[in-house]
């Protein structure tokens, strides 16, 4: 059996990056999958993907920002598996880089907080809902090494990471003594589609930034996929309210 067994999973912004690898990790160990992302066909890939593993899952095309979109998104989890245990999330953007705050747009500041927090924050509001119900669930959310350190040009993106960080320590507390734990998972610099630009266009920005990570390499898909397994599976069933930072050492790296 694996560590999800007869766990109901949604994980949001599942079409690529980190939620593609999380969502494909979770049925593999068992759990039933609502893939949920804005990008249709990416989302409708992963799920396929999961099925022709032998695993369940359903697509469902959402902008998690959007409250009747992240309502019914999280409604599809109860309508298709009758339950809501474990609840990743993961939809992130990033924005502009390298655009100081005076210079920053108001109306990407107001996209960035929609996604990255409200997002969040709708999300987590409606699984609650089924949550206490059943007196179970673990809720998961991607933070951001940027929510620690002065990177400057991502004033809003790091503020929206230092958001959802404390929201998650709230959440953990405000539901303690109802069985639902809350979490969040911090990665550092990722070779995900959110970095393809630098990556691809920046080679020798990118080495130099995989060369300044202790552990010599950028955040791959698969190391937050198993830290969010830990967190959605009984392994961490007496943690709620931390952090759990995923980026190499990067934060805590010395001269």
């Amino acid at each position: 059996m694996g560590k999800l067994e007869g766990k109901a999973a949604i994980v949001t912004g599942a079409a690529s990056g980190f939620g593609r690898e999380t969502a494909v990790l979770f049925a593999n160990e068992g759990a039933r999958v609502v893939v949920i992302d804005r990008d249709k066909k990416g989302g409708i890939s992963v799920a396929d993907e999961i099925r022709k593993g032998g695993g369940e899952a359903v697509f469902v095309e959402a902008d998690v920002s959007k409250r009747k979109d992240a309502k019914r998104a999280v409604e599809a989890a109860v309508d298709g598996f009758g339950k809501i245990d474990v609840l990743f999330n993961n939809a992130g953007i990033l924005g502009p880089r390298g655009v100081y705050t005076e210079d920053f747009p108001e109306e990407e500041a107001d996209r960035l907080i929609g996604v990255n927090f409200m997002g969040v924050f709708l999300c987590t509001k409606y699984a609650l809902h089924f949550m206490v119900k059943s007196k179970n669930g673990s809720i998961i959310t991607t933070g951001s090494d940027s929510a620690y350190l002065g990177n400057r040009g991502l004033s809003v993106y790091s503020a929206t990471k230092g958001a959802v960080i404390a929201f998650s320590r709230v959440v953990a507390m405000e539901y303690a003594k109802k069985g639902i734990r809350a979490n969040t998972i911090s990665p550092g610099a990722g070779q995900t589609p959110m970095h393809a630009q630098l990556i691809e266009h920046d080679k020798e920005a990118w080495k130099k930034v995989e060369e300044g990570i202790p552990l010599g390499r950028a955040c791959y898909p698969t190391d937050v996929a198993h830290a969010a397994l830990f967190f959605a599976s009984d392994d961490s069933k007496y943690i709620t309210g931390a952090n759990l930072m995923v980026d190499g050492g990067w934060t805590v790296r010395g001269l």
